[in-house]
């Protein structure tokens, strides 16, 4: 059974707009099977705001249906999480990420992959590591 982690909105945010970046290449392992990737809708919901999003979309030049496609080929090969969060109150500094710490604990797996400096500072809850 291969290696299994909850990605982070600002993972998907960066494969999307860099896709031969280091975050491109967490989510081409996670296409490729390499590990099993898991997102939530909070996190689907957050890549979407943000890729969408008029800062974005004029820097970047990306239009809507790109984004869709994304994100569509996403849900094929990362196991999308749907239910309800665990309560694991506030750990995070911003408490706006713990829902990302409370998909992992949902979903059984000991590792996210982020670039959030304010679920890294965390290093570790639990038995989850970041």
């Amino acid at each position: 059974m291969p290696l299994s982690a909850v990605v982070d909105a600002s993972v998907l945010v960066s494969a999307f707009l860099f896709p031969e970046s280091v975050p491109g290449l967490i989510v081409k392992l996670a296409r490729q099977g390499r590990f099993a990737g898991h997102v939530s809708s909070i996190l689907l919901d957050e890549t979407r705001g943000a890729l969408l999003s008029a800062r974005l979309r004029n820097s970047y030049g990306h239009d809507e249906q790109a984004v869709l496609e994304f994100l569509a080929n996403l849900e094929t090969y990362c196991s999308i999480y749907r239910g309800p969060l665990p309560d694991i109150g506030q750990v995070c500094r911003d408490p706006g990420d713990d829902h990302v710490i409370a998909t992992a604990i949902a979903v059984g797996t000991r590792y996210i992959v982020t670039g959030d400096k304010d679920l890294l500072t965390l290093a570790r809850f639990r038995e989850v590591r970041l």
